[in-house]
């Protein structure tokens, strides 16, 4: 098949799956297109069993695809920042350090409870691997997804702490996900590079500092122009996108954390813009000198929001149907679909107890609400970051059984967690209004 026919066929799956869930279904719609797809997978499978030539060739142009590359060089830098900019700037910055210490402390724990649990689980199913290789699966599965979660969490109203602090770590911490993932990758055998802790850090360093420093100053700049062309909303729009692509791009070429740059440079235009407003209604000098500009100042917020919850959208069911039928490309064998559910239950205690140490160490200087650790480790869902990290293991047995394995994972939580959250939310959102009463 040609580009042109793959890519016709694909934005009709995109639309007919759209509209399923829409008018039938009527799940959250990344939710919803996953399971219309995985669906759809089912009945190529199947066709192609039954020797039907269009099946086969759809199934291998599907196994073709480099996955981890359309996600980290495409579509992940996109979704994160139309993410970033729905956050409320102001009380994530309140809770920076409570972020920052979630983040940091929760990824690492989960990534060395589930690397440590995996080895063991292997070594008792008879198919062992090198420590490394275990801890390299960890730092796959660490890393949540905020894309598939906040929307959830939004619809169902769960206090704005709450919210904050999982979006906050869910945005960042893939970050130190992708960090740990190079330096595990570099570590494997038969061909290991020279790691040491103080190249670690280094990188760490450079990667997560580097992606903070360059995402505020390109998000600054993108204000500049943006508030020079207050009248022109395409203009406006085109800034964005120019924004968080041209970041990305500059990212990789500067070898620092781009999912990081997306993140932050998302975090301070909506800052940005959100001081100039409250200034402008503070300012009445200020209001005289940019009257021509003030009424359309007020709606860049809106406009900006709007567009990319359009994006959001779109690159969300494109990339939840990519994954429903990127198991076609799997190589499911019989042993580790047994270990699946071992693997899932390794994983929601790893996230547990990565989740209670924090929290219960910030608990002696602020108080969280109701909930608030049952929701962090059920709305760590995993997506399409695990997939793409997953895709991106070098070629050989390891990387067949990781994928199986996250592939796992990834449909679990965001079929079994994902349809649940709302009901775990509408809980903690009424015990926290009976509290406060």
């Amino acid at each position: 098949m040609s580009s042109s026919e793959i890519f016709g066929i694909f934005v009709v799956l995109l639309a007919t799956l759209s509209f399923v869930n829409s008018r039938f279904l009527k799940l959250p719609p990344t939710i919803g297109i996953l399971i219309g797809g995985l669906i759809l997978a089912g009945g190529v499978a199947t066709l192609d069993l039954l020797g039907v030539p269009l099946a086969e060739r759809f199934q291998a142009t599907v196994t073709s695809l480099p996955f981890g590359t359309l996600v980290f060089d495409w579509l992940l830098g996109l979704l994160l920042f139309a993410s970033a900019i729905q956050i409320n700037v102001k009380l994530l910055f309140e809770e920076r350090l409570t972020v920052l210490a979630v983040t940091l402390l929760t990824t690492l724990v989960t990534l060395l409870l589930l690397g440590s649990g995996f080895y063991f689980l292997l070594q008792w199913a008879g198919m062992p691997v090198p420590w490394v290789a275990a801890l390299l699966f960890g730092a796959i599965v660490a890393p949540t997804d905020p894309v598939a979660a906040l929307p959830l969490l939004k619809a169902a109203g769960v206090p704005e702490k709450v919210e904050s602090l999982i979006a906050g770590e869910s945005l960042f911490n893939d970050g130190v996900g992708v960090v740990a993932f190079t330096v595990l990758v570099a570590l494997l055998p038969p061909i290991t590079q020279e790691v040491t802790v103080w190249s670690t850090l280094l990188l760490f360093g450079r990667e997560m500092l580097g992606g903070l420093a360059l995402g505020a100053a390109l998000g600054a700049l993108a204000f500049a122009f943006i508030r020079r062309s207050a009248l022109d909303e395409n203009t406006r729009l085109v800034i964005s996108l120019a924004l968080v692509v041209g970041g990305n791009a500059l990212a990789q070429r500067l070898e620092v954390s781009a999912p990081v740059t997306a993140v932050m440079s998302g975090l301070t235009l909506m800052a940005l813009l959100q001081l100039i407003r409250r200034k402008i209604r503070q300012s009445e000098q200020l209001a005289q000198w940019e009257a021509e500009n003030h009424a359309q100042l007020d709606t860049i917020h809106d406009h900006l929001a709007t567009f990319w919850n359009f994006v959001d959208y779109l690159l969300n069911a494109a990339l939840f149907t990519l994954m429903a039928f990127e198991i076609l490309s799997l190589d499911l064998g019989w042993p580790l679909v047994a270990l699946l559910p071992a693997v899932i239950a390794l994983g929601l205690g790893a996230r547990a107890l990565g989740v209670w140490l924090p929290i219960t160490l910030l608990t002696r200087r602020e108080h969280f609400p109701p909930y608030t650790r049952r929701l962090m480790v059920w709305s760590g869902l995993r997506g399409g970051v695990t997939l793409a990290l997953a895709f991106n293991v070098p070629d050989g047995d390891l990387r067949d059984m990781l994928l199986v394995l996250s592939y796992g994972v990834v449909i679990f939580s965001l079929l079994v967690q994902g349809l649940t959250i709302p009901r775990l939310a509408r809980k903690a959102t009424a015990a926290a209004r009976t509290q406060g009463t």
